[in-house]
């Protein structure tokens, strides 16, 4: 779900052009469920933390940024706040 407003999102995509598309793709995905507890709220990982990609994890629920890897899982869970991987 977005979390931004489109003012929001404009400005963002001045200062990095295409990130609009980045974060269109993301609100696109079809994620799986959480297997703990059944939530469809649940978002990609990514590793690393720069401009761009705090950006997109501020802008969307379904992309969640950690700073480190390797990654605790290839989901989150939004609800339970727990990562985990497809099946």
């Amino acid at each position: 779900m977005i979390k931004v407003s489109k003012e929001t999102l404009d400005r963002m995509e001045k200062n990095c052009p295409g990130i609009g598309k980045d974060v269109d793709y993301f609100e696109r995905a079809n994620l799986p469920a959480c297997p703990k507890c059944g939530s469809e709220d649940t978002a990609n990982v990514g590793c690393g933390v720069i401009g761009r990609t705090i950006n997109i994890a501020g802008a969307t629920t379904k992309f969640k940024l950690i700073p480190n890897g390797p990654k605790p899982g290839e989901y989150f869970c939004n609800a339970c706040e727990k990562f985990f991987n497809s099946k």
